[in-house]
């Protein structure tokens, strides 16, 4: 099988962007990737110094490219960055990648192809591919909001992945806004090198600890099958689930209870005043992350201050909270998350595809009404590097006519069910389309589906209650048709 008449144009050299580009290499298409920063590796890149993957490395990764055996086990990002980059050289993807290489318009043409101007190092090309596949990630913009009278203050305001080292924050009074993971993890880091500091947050979510109980690790529930059956119903949920949802709800309820009650404990939430304001049934399955081991300890001790408050203004040496307190700030640390812009497409395009609460597309990935339109890495699961290799070999199949896609009202029609599904258990936000968290493995299931392929890939106990691992589906993302 070749497809070397066959063009892909690819956006991004993040972890979904290289996951696209060595897929559809290794299935004969010709590819070009661009990427607007000057080195491959998406968020993994360039963030701040202790960023590092969340689970463990035998569950995180693409799954037919292990991590050296020296890897520590939850991978920091210079180790991330270096299993990027060899995935690519490996793969023989590096020389495909345009650093420096912004896509500033991509439209349909008349035949179906797609007319993609880029701007590399100042200057602009056109060219016309086959298949566009964006793949910028789930982070794209730094989003900082625009308070008043910022313009009065004296001090800094940063987004989270500008922090770089201690003399950022030495001697300083500082605010982080956000409480998110990297809001945690940056005040963790800088603790001992402020003079103070002081966290706010609109909401608190539920923690998910690296060790329960301090005794198993947390890839055990967030990586079984099993734990599904107790989320809010897949689209297409099972007999069991049903049932389990049906005659068994009060059994369904006192499992999420007993959950929340071991995670307030073990965290001591109550003590230390943060609480969670939703049920952990919805925000497991929305908000998912996993705490740093300090933070709530240090919380508890006073070392750093936890306000649940927003800043109303900026004054010349300090902000203004909504509660009327002011706090004093040479340094505001913005972990408020990331928005994206879809601005380079038509405006014609993107209002098919796209709502307030972001793209909704076929698997996450398809439109009918744009044909040649791919959007790998347009979902939020709990192993990206995986979940973006999965949808790669899906799209790769899909394209070399391995199997075909439904009929248009046939994906317009699970797009809008898939829509309804969301916003009956998720808030509105800007990335609801892109959410699954632990519905991973359904939507992955639906994929081995589309494919022809087998969903389990255990027997049946360990298949319902071990943690599936990247190996697991080895065999699936690595081609048969190796260059």
């Amino acid at each position: 099988m070749t497809n070397a008449n066959k063009t892909v144009v690819v956006l991004g050299a993040g972890v979904a962007g290289l996951a696209a580009a060595k897929t559809l290499y290794q299935y004969g298409f010709d590819v070009t990737v661009h990427e607007a920063h000057p080195e491959l590796g998406g968020v993994w890149a360039n963030n701040y110094r202790s960023l590092r993957v969340l689970e463990p490395k035998w569950v995180y990764g693409y799954p037919d490219w292990p991590w050296p055996p020296e890897t520590p086990l939850y991978p920091p990002a210079r180790h991330v960055r270096s299993y990027l980059s060899a995935y690519a050289e490996h793969f023989g993807i590096r020389d495909r990648i345009r650093l420096n290489s912004r896509i500033v318009e991509a439209a349909p043409t008349a035949d179906g192809r797609w007319r993609i101007v880029a701007e590399t190092d100042g200057e602009r090309e056109s060219a016309e591919y086959d298949y566009f596949v964006m793949a910028p990630g789930m982070f794209n913009l730094k989003k900082i909001p625009d308070w008043p009278g910022r313009e009065a203050f004296e001090g800094e305001v940063i987004h989270s992945s500008e922090f770089r080292d201690g003399a950022q924050v030495a001697g300083k009074n500082v605010v982080i806004v956000g409480f998110s993971r990297s809001a945690m993890d940056i005040a963790v880091d800088i603790v001992d090198e402020t003079d103070s500091l002081t966290v706010l947050h609109r909401s608190i979510r539920w923690p998910v600890p690296e060790k329960i109980l301090g005794l198993i690790r947390n890839h055990v529930l967030l990586f079984a099958r099993w734990p599904t059956h107790f989320a809010p119903p897949w689209i297409r949920p099972g007999k069991f689930a049903r049932f389990l949802h049906g005659k068994l709800q009060g059994g369904v309820n006192f499992f999420w209870k007993f959950f929340e009650v071991l995670l307030s404990a073990q965290f001591r939430l109550k003590q230390r005043k943060l609480e969670p304001d939703r049920p952990i049934r919805l925000d497991l399955f929305t908000n998912l992350y996993v705490a740093p081991p300090r933070f709530f300890e240090l919380v508890g001790e006073g070392s750093i201050a936890a306000h649940k408050s927003e800043i109303e203004s900026f004054e010349q040496n300090g902000v203004r909270l909504t509660n009327g307190e002011f706090l004093p700030a040479d340094l505001v640390l913005c972990a408020t998350g990331w928005r994206h812009d879809y601005s380079f497409l038509p405006a014609e395009s993107l209002e098919k595809i796209y709502a307030r609460d972001g793209m909704h597309l076929y698997r996450h990935m398809l439109h009918p009404a744009l044909p040649g339109f791919a959007f790998v890495g347009g979902v939020q699961g709990i192993n990206s590097a995986t979940l973006y290799a999965m949808q790669s070999t899906w799209l790769a199949r899909l394209l070399t006519g391995e199997f075909t896609a439904p009929s248009a009202a046939e994906q317009l029609a699970e797009i809008a069910a898939l829509k309804a599904w969301k916003n009956a258990f998720v808030s509105e936000r800007p990335n609801r389309s892109q959410v699954l968290n632990l519905h991973q493995m359904p939507y992955i299931d639906d994929l081995m589906g589309d494919m022809g392929l087998e969903k389990r890939r255990k027997n049946w106990l360990a298949d319902q209650f071990a943690p599936y691992r990247s190996a697991d589906y080895a065999d699936v993302t690595a081609t048969a048709n190796p260059r």
